[in-house]
């Protein structure tokens, strides 16, 4: 079986990409849209719809971003007026896909080489998961990760490091315990679901 996946960013294909490995390995990704923020994914809701109508399933990552919504606020804002393909699958992230990957803490403090107490242990209940995967890369004793991951002073409004979704992609992708942060992150947990459905029950 093959999709079309639809993201907002590298670090949402990274995640992407492992929990298809996992949990739907016979599941190929033929090609990946969006990739340009979360106005550009929605612009892109219309076309990948057509694509899960016309051609081959898809799959939608993205964000909430807003801790006062919630995922079926943020479906109905994204679709209305639009005939949804069955074909087409919307996960959404709480409130960012940061969160997900925290929910992991033993492996986030490995891989950032700082205490697990300091990783939190409800992450979709934080107000900003990125910022604070920042934070805690700023703590790291691997100053790789830190020049990677934390912005550099006098950039301006740039509010992450120059490799941060470049590291962060490669933890996702390398280091990362899915089955462990599902426990944490409900809506990871729902994502993961679903995606294992594919290899069961394949969108037709």
């Amino acid at each position: 079986m093959s999709l079309t996946l639809g993201v907002e960013d590298i670090l949402s294909e990274s995640v992407a990409k492992r929990l298809i490995a996992e949990y739907a390995p016979n599941v190929q990704i033929l090609e990946t849209l969006g990739l340009r923020g979360n106005r550009a994914l929605r612009r892109s809701l219309r076309p990948l719809n057509e694509i899960a109508i016309y051609q081959r399933p898809a799959l939608i990552f993205t964000d909430l971003d807003r801790p006062q919504s919630c995922p079926p606020a943020l479906l109905r804002d994204w679709t209305q007026g639009l005939t949804i393909s069955s074909q087409l699958m919307i996960r959404v992230a709480v409130l960012e896909i940061e969160a997900w990957l925290l929910a992991d803490r033993v492996g986030v403090a490995q891989w950032l080489s700082v205490a697990a107490s300091r990783v939190p242990d409800n992450p979709e209940g934080i107000s900003d998961p990125k910022r604070t995967l920042i934070e805690l890369a700023s703590r790291s004793r691997n100053r790789h990760l830190r020049e990677a991951i934390v912005p550099r002073r006098g950039t301006g409004t740039h509010q992450v490091g120059p490799g941060y979704n470049q590291s962060v992609g490669e933890f996702a992708s390398q280091f990362w315990n899915p089955e462990t942060a599902r426990s944490h992150a409900p809506s990871l947990n729902r994502a993961i679901i679903r995606i294992a459905e594919l290899s069961v029950n394949p969108m037709r």
